[in-house]
């Protein structure tokens, strides 16, 4: 992939996504255009079902569009094949969604090595890269607990510090305070400017929490599969 961080960092293109189902077909996105810069912190705002969700798997090429393009640095990234295209996702994306999907047998230490064991990366770095992050997230002494033993912050913590061991240029989250109540959801709303500062990360965050919303500096309103 060309590295040009002088362009348009990610750039949706026409994009128009249906659903076969049955007899019928439901489109969702239609006809969606913007761009992000590196760097950005960018929300998407609307309502349930207004197609925001689907919006950003396409961005983060967890679903291919029914037509149109999304370019990475300039370059269309549906055209990787599917192998590649996972090893792109891999190491450009870190994602963050509402229910964790941690692993119930894993540990949070384990759960946060994950993403670096699928690389390919070596077991001992990258125990010791997952480390570092439970640190980071003040999760030091939770490392041997199970996610059935840590709060509701606290997997989400776990979600996010698995989102980031691989070093990602963009991170994706889609509700990612939804389930959390008000002080541990203001928590992590910081925390992931904190994040998009120290680490210059281009941010982009799926809500329907206006004040959330309220935070970022451009905001992307979508309704009925349309940018309002």
């Amino acid at each position: 992939m060309v590295n040009d961080s002088s362009a348009c960092m990610i750039e949706v293109k026409n994009v128009v996504k249906n659903y076969v189902t049955g007899s019928s077909e439901l489109e969702v996105l239609k006809d969606v255009s913007f761009g992000i810069n590196a760097g950005e912190a960018v929300c998407l705002l609307g309502a349930s079902g207004a197609g925001k969700s689907t919006l950003l798997q396409i961005m983060g090429t967890l679903d291919r569009p029914t037509s149109g393009q999304v370019l990475y640095r300039g370059d269309d990234v549906f055209a990787l094949n599917d192998e590649k295209l996972s090893l792109f996702r891999n190491q450009k994306m870190g994602f963050v969604f509402q229910f964790h999907h941690l692993i119930q047998e894993m540990t949070a230490l384990e759960n946060i090595m994950l993403p670096s064991l699928i690389a390919g990366d070596d077991t001992s770095s990258s125990r010791a890269e997952a480390l570092k992050w439970l640190e980071f997230m003040g999760l030091g002494d939770r490392a041997e607990h199970f996610p059935h033993q840590l709060s509701g912050g606290e997997l989400q913590r776990v979600a996010i510090a698995r989102a980031l061991i691989k070093k990602p240029e963009v991170l994706f989250a889609d509700e990612p305070t939804g389930n959390l109540d008000s002080e541990n959801s203001r928590k992590i709303q910081d925390l992931f400017f904190q994040l998009r500062d120290q680490l210059g990360l281009t941010l982009i965050v799926v809500t329907h929490d206006m004040a959330f919303a309220e935070k970022f500096p451009r905001v992307f309103k979508v309704k009925d599969g349309r940018l309002a």
